[in-house]
């Protein structure tokens, strides 16, 4: 650099002072996640669970285990808020309570890490969750002539852990096949790891 010469009695201009490092600050999440989602019946949830504990042990991925009860595919995200909205709910069962009940089996002949750790079981033969996808179109129009606006994007799977090692997609032991036992709609308590059902169908009993 350059040195510079000042003219005598006249001071060098003041030093720029450091422009401060703004912080990003990081927002919290709001604490419900609503969502639709399908549960297996509680046999076919044992068996899902137990594949899940087989394949954390064979590829060592000390992962967190999702339990039988918690075991499902996700068909719509609601949204995230800071309190249940009781419209928003109102509009969402009414919808669920238009379509015919789920009554078809999925099948799921892959596995595969996706997105935030996720370890899932997924499909590549489109005939195997043909009826899934049927079922979610049908759900998505009643949702939209409910005045919602349900995303068309859609990967059918079912997260069985959470690990940090990754695993490219691989067919499984054996595919698995389970049956749709009912259409739920979930209160994510986001952080508690708790999925409180607003309403079940075709029974819709809700929980407290």
């Amino acid at each position: 650099m350059p040195e510079q010469l000042f003219l005598p009695g006249i001071d060098p201009p003041p030093r720029p002072l450091p422009r401060p490092r703004s912080k990003v600050l990081r927002k919290e999440p709001l604490p419900h996640a609503l969502f639709f989602a399908l549960l297996p019946d509680m046999q076919d949830a044992a068996m899902i669970a137990a594949l899940g504990e087989r394949m954390n042990s064979q590829h060592a991925l000390k992962g967190t285990l999702v339990e039988a009860h918690r075991l499902h595919v996700t068909l719509f995200d609601l949204g995230d808020y800071a309190q249940v909205p009781a419209d928003k709910v109102a509009q969402a069962s009414n919808a669920a309570a238009s379509v015919p009940v789920p009554v078809f089996d999925v099948v799921f002949e892959k596995s595969m890490s996706y997105a935030k750790g996720a370890l899932v079981l997924c499909a590549d033969d489109e005939e195997s969750v043909s009826a899934l996808r049927a079922f979610r179109q049908r759900l998505g129009e009643a949702l939209a002539d409910a005045g919602l606006k349900p995303s068309r994007s859609f990967t059918p799977h079912m997260t069985v852990a959470y690990a940090r090692r990754k695993l490219e997609k691989h067919a499984l032991e054996a595919p698995v096949r389970w049956t749709a036992g009912s259409l739920v709609l979930i209160d994510s308590h986001v952080g508690e790891g708790v999925h409180e059902v607003l309403g079940r169908w075709p029974d819709n009993t809700a929980v407290a």
